[in-house]
């Protein structure tokens, strides 16, 4: 009888171990479909018309890749081609995302301390980086991004890695063009309207 009883305690045992095995299991499951889980997709659009020109945004989208890469499709109202961005004097036209990383950082009054930007190289080759800010010292590259023209010649699809901004749990960015040639804010688009951030979720 002793024996017997002392089987059944070790059967109970043996149970409760399992039981517990498979919670922890099934915790880390839950844990690691977290972490794999996919950042929601940001889609935000533009007034057509708002400013002149082909650098008029119309549509922005950000999500973070299979690959792990931020992914930023810019629309635009006109064709675009390396050239439209380049001036005859004055600064080259640019499209650029623009990224708070610190979350005690007031976008209203503070500039964002990394840019991803696409500009021209030649009348042919784009161009597009991340670049990090400081103070009011100009933008300082730090890594070098990907873009691509669509088939309709209307969007800039501009990827760049997560290293390249820090590597933030989330961030808040908001998009902008600029009219080569011109600084003036009739010569901006910035989206959202009135440039106030979204923030994106990267875990």
């Amino acid at each position: 009888m002793a024996a017997n009883r002392g089987r059944a305690r070790v059967d109970r045992a043996a149970r409760i171990l399992a039981i517990g095995g498979c919670a922890a299991a099934l915790a880390a499951i839950v844990v690691s479909a977290a972490v794999a889980a996919t950042s929601k997709t940001i889609v935000l659009t533009d007034a057509r018309g708002d400013v002149s020109g082909a650098l008029d945004l119309t549509r922005v989208s950000l999500q973070r890749a299979s690959d792990g890469r931020l992914r930023a499709a810019l629309s635009f109202a006109g064709k675009l081609t390396p050239k439209t961005l380049l001036a005859g004097s004055g600064p080259p036209g640019s499209a650029c995302v623009r990224i708070w990383t610190r979350q005690e950082a007031d976008p209203a009054s503070m500039r964002p301390d990394r840019l991803a930007c696409v500009t021209a190289r030649s009348d042919d080759e784009f161009r597009a980086g991340v670049y990090e800010t400081v103070g009011a010292a100009s933008p300082k590259r730090v890594a070098s991004a990907s873009v691509k023209l669509t088939a309709s010649g209307r969007s800039l699809i501009l990827r760049f890695t997560q290293s390249s901004i820090g590597r933030p749990d989330r961030f808040r960015f908001a998009v902008e063009s600029t009219r080569p040639g011109c600084e003036r804010p009739a010569c901006i688009d910035t989206v959202p309207a009135g440039g106030v951030p979204r923030t994106f979720r990267l875990r």
